[in-house]
C-alpha cells in the first residue's frame, strides 16, 4: 500500500489517542472472524498466465494457457501452450497442490525431461467456495500472474462453441523490439467455423478487418484455430474451449505477434439489443 506523506501523518499524541479508541470494544458487536475457506476444490481448471521472464536484456514476454486436473491425493496433471518471446511450445506436466493457510494454495509443477528449469512454483488465492481465482508465479526472475476458470468435467464437441463471442485483448507485436497492440473482436461460430471482425491498434496505427476461420477441437477441449483476414493474412492460435459453452481462451502461435485472451459467449437476449453495424 502507498505510504502516507510525512506532512499528512498525525502527531504522536494523536496516534496514541486514536489507537486507544481503536482498542475499546464496541458494545453489541462481535469481534471479526478470520477469513476461512474450504479445502481447494478438486477437478479441472483452465489458467491464463501472462507476464515476463528474465531480467534486463534477457527479459522476454511470456504467456501460457494451462488445462490441469486436481486429484484427491493432492497431485495434478496438465497440458500447457506456452509463448516465450517468439518461441512456442506445447507440453504435458505433473505436479502437486496443497493448502497454505486458510485461503491460499501452493502449486508445484514439473515438466518431465526439462532439466534444471523443469520446476515452477506459484501461489493462488481461493474464493469462498474453495476455487482458485488468481495466481502469482514464484519462479526466480518471473513476473507472471494467472486468471483461473473452472472447467466442467464433460467432453467438448462441435456444438460446444456455438454462437457469438466477444473479446478485448492487449498483446505485443515485434518490430525492432516488442510494442503494444490492442484488439477488440466479435466472432460468430457455427459447426467449427467462424466469421468475425477485429478492431486493432498497433502503437496507434488503427486497422479494421473481417476474417473467417476454422477450429479443430478434441474431446478434451484443446483446440487449434486458423483464421484468415480480408487482406489474405493467416493467423494461428492454440485454444482451450470451455466445456460449458461460455467461450474460449486462446494463445497466438505466430512468432511476431504475442497475444493471449478470453473470448466470452454473449447471451443471445443481450446481443439482440446491441446494433454492431454502427
Amino acid at each position: 500500500m502507498p505510504s502516507v506523506p510525512a506532512r499528512c501523518r498525525p502527531s504522536a499524541s494523536l496516534g496514541v489517542l486514536a489507537s486507544g479508541f481503536l482498542l475499546l470494544p464496541l458494545p453489541g458487536r462481535a469481534a471479526p472472524k478470520a477469513d476461512s475457506c474450504p479445502p481447494p476444490l478438486l477437478g479441472r481448471y483452465v489458467v491464463m498466465e501472462r507476464g515476463s521472464q528474465g531480467k534486463g536484456t534477457d527479459q522476454q514476454p511470456l504467456a501460457r494457457l494451462r488445462q490441469e486436473n486436481w486429484k484427491a491425493d493432492g497431485t495434478m496433471e496438465g497440458s500447457v501452450f506456452e509463448r516465450s518471446g517468439k518461441a512456442f511450445r506445447q507440453f504435458r506436466y505433473n505436479g502437486t497442490f496443497r493448502p497454505l493457510g486458510s485461503c491460499l494454495v501452493r502449486l508445484e509443477r514439473n515438466t518431465p525431461g526439462a532439466g534444471s528449469g523443469a520446476r515452477h512454483e506459484a501461489e493462488a488465492v481461493l474464493d469462498a467456495a474453495g476455487l482458485p481465482r488468481y495466481s502469482l508465479s514464484l519462479s526466480p526472475g518471473s513476473t507472471i500472474t494467472g486468471v483461473w476458470r473452472r472447467q466442467p468435467a464433460v467432453a467438448c464437441s462441435a456444438a460446444t462453441l456455438t454462437g457469438t463471442v466477444l473479446s478485448q485483448q492487449q498483446g505485443l507485436s515485434w518490430k525492432d523490439g516488442w510494442g503494444a497492440n490492442a484488439v477488440v473482436q466479435r466472432e460468430t461460430w457455427q459447426n467449427r467455423r467462424v466469421q468475425g471482425v477485429a478492431l486493432s491498434s498497433y502503437a496507434g496505427e488503427l486497422e479494421t478487418a473481417t476474417y473467417t476461420g476454422t477450429i479443430a477441437l478434441t474431446a478434451d477441449c484443446l483446440a487449434t484455430v486458423v483464421q484468415r483476414d480480408s487482406a489474405g493474412i493467416d493467423y494461428h492460435y492454440r485454444a482451450v474451449v470451455m466445456a460449458d459453452g461460455s467461450g474460449y481462451f486462446y494463445l497466438q502461435e505466430d512468432p511476431l505477434d504475442l497475444t493471449i485472451g478470453w473470448l466470452e459467449t454473449v447471451d443471445p437476449a443481450v446481443d439482440q439489443m446491441v446494433d454492431f453495424r454502427r
